[in-house]
């Protein structure tokens, strides 16, 4: 294959990835996408979840924690809420980050007043699970 993507990663603090690679999989909404240079054009939602990429022989991971990727000929690039490469991942401080949500949603799933904060602890959730695979 002689074409690369240009994949390019960014939040409302950074760029934090501007790169070519052979492939790259996204943590989309309704499951993993696997992208290869010349894939259709999509926009999709993103979950937190791992992004990985690959370039020859070196496969790199970082976590992506929601937002929204775009396809377009062979770009492909990520506005994630926020993105970070397993440098970056205290994980104890996550694994308490984790606790503390479940313990706080325990107390809130039968208070249906509650559901706003029991989605966001829920996504909470997810972004530490996702920063511990990653950062393992």
């Amino acid at each position: 294959m002689d074409q690369n993507l240009n994949l390019e990663i960014v939040t409302p603090q950074r760029v934090l990835l501007e790169t070519e690679a052979d492939y790259v999989t996204i943590p989309g909404e309704i499951g993993e996408l696997g992208i290869l240079p010349g894939h259709i054009p999509l926009l999709t939602n993103l979950q937190s979840g791992v992004l990985s990429y690959k370039n020859g022989s070196e496969e790199k991971k970082i976590a992506v924690h929601y937002g929204y990727a775009e396809v377009c000929q062979d770009k492909i690039t990520i506005l994630a809420q926020t993105a970070e490469t397993s440098d970056e991942i205290n994980i104890e401080e996550t694994k308490a980050a984790q606790k503390e949500a479940e313990d706080e949603l325990a107390e809130l799933m039968n208070q249906t007043d509650q559901l706003d904060r029991i989605n966001e602890l829920q996504r909470e959730i997810a972004k530490s699970i996702t920063r511990q695979n990653l950062a393992q």
